[in-house]
């Protein structure tokens, strides 16, 4: 099937050199917008129908969704079109310059995950996508290296149903079928001032905070004793206390 799309490494090379990274900090985060534009391009090249969708209380993110085939059911490849910020003291290179060395491609996003949408097009490249017996998706989603906004708004909004997904992020050519999720909270106690001369007199937050952490210890406890999932490395749910502070002074 004849098409227009560049060579496997020049879709690679321009794809790294289109900077789109997410950060929590407004003078380091960039909108998507460009790689978006180059991925809608080459995906109706081949003869996908191609939807741009914004993402709602974003600086400027948007989604991709290109579709081809009819029915229920099929295939979804999924990935996201952002990277981490960067630290120049830490590269020898340009980030935005896909470089070979070694037989290994460096820059900012080949393999988390940029280079995942060069593969899929390549793939696809001589593939006639009108005699597929299924749908075809193509997910290309915003911030989730931060906030996950992109994803959250197309699971929200969607009516696609495939039958299976792929995820293109690395994990060493080791297909990963299940993933542990993380769940963050804060636990603060409001005391009552007082005195160390008289500590009765007040409320002391940090004895209650005492009890609470004993609890939670508990819960810990708990949990790995009552789930297991041999699959993971760590077969159990997993709880850490990652921070504390309390009190104003020693007295």
């Amino acid at each position: 099937m004849k098409n227009n799309l560049p060579p496997f490494i020049e879709i690679y090379r321009a794809l790294i050199a289109t900077p789109s990274i997410s950060a929590t900090e407004e003078a380091l985060d960039q909108s998507n917008e460009s790689l978006i534009n180059l991925l809608a391009g080459w995906f109706r090249d081949l003869g996908f129908n191609v939807e741009i969708q914004p993402v709602p209380d974003t600086r400027h993110k948007f989604n991709l969704l290109a579709s081809t085939g009819h029915g229920a059911g099929g295939l979804l490849l999924a990935g996201h079109t952002d990277t981490v910020p960067f630290d120049d003291g830490r590269w020898t290179r340009d980030p935005f310059t896909l470089t070979e060395h070694d037989n290994k491609l460096y820059g900012l996003g080949t393999a988390d995950m940029k280079g995942f949408f060069a593969f899929i097009l390549d793939a696809l490249r001589d593939v006639d996508v009108t005699t597929l017996k299924k749908p075809l998706y193509i997910l290309a989603t915003a911030d989730e290296e931060t906030s996950m906004a992109g994803a959250r708004y197309f699971a929200e909004t969607t009516q696609l149903r495939p039958d299976c997904a792929i995820i293109g992020e690395p994990t060493s050519l080791q297909p990963i079928r299940a993933h542990k999720g993380h769940m963050s909270n804060a636990i603060r106690i409001q005391g009552q001032s007082g005195h160390s001369s008289d500590p009765a007199r007040g409320v002391n937050a940090i004895e209650l905070m005492h009890d609470a952490i004993g609890r939670i210890m508990q819960l810990r406890d708990l949990l790995k004793e009552r789930y297991h999932f041999e699959a993971f490395t760590v077969p159990y749910p997993t709880l850490n206390l990652g921070a504390i502070h309390g009190g104003d002074a020693s007295n």
